[in-house]
């Protein structure tokens, strides 16, 4: 069972991870909680609403994410992700790389794993 849980979120943040690059905001809708909330590595937070509007809107574009580390674990129908991870992203046209570590928290709801947190921190070089 944790091994099968551990597969589903790992396939589903690469969705969440693809569709972000995509800005494809339906996906993303469906690969967060509806109590998402988003705390960026700037300590800027966003409730799913306004994360996706950010996205839509512009303000948020990402490039990519490469995962450095990550570790998860399995409680019930709560997982708790750990990983580093480096964000290629525009913020209000400016370009950024962000080495960033993180605290994901995902959720079975309905039988689907979504996000429900996102907690980073920036990584100093």
């Amino acid at each position: 069972m944790t091994v099968d849980a551990i597969r589903d979120i790992e396939a589903r943040d690469a969705a969440r991870a693809k569709a972000t690059i995509a800005g494809d905001l339906e996906t993303l809708a469906d690969c967060f909680a509806d109590t998402l909330r988003y705390t960026h590595s700037s300590a800027s937070v966003d409730t799913k609403a306004s994360y996706l509007e950010n996205l839509r809107s512009g303000l948020y574009v990402y490039q990519g994410f490469t995962n450095l580390k990550r570790e998860c674990e399995v409680h019930g129908d709560t997982a708790l992700v750990y990983g580093d991870v480096q964000i290629d992203v525009t913020v209000k046209g400016t370009v950024k790389k962000i080495m960033s570590r993180y605290l994901a928290v995902w959720m079975r709801q309905g039988g689907v794993w979504r996000m429900a947190a996102w907690q980073s921190t920036p990584i100093p070089a």
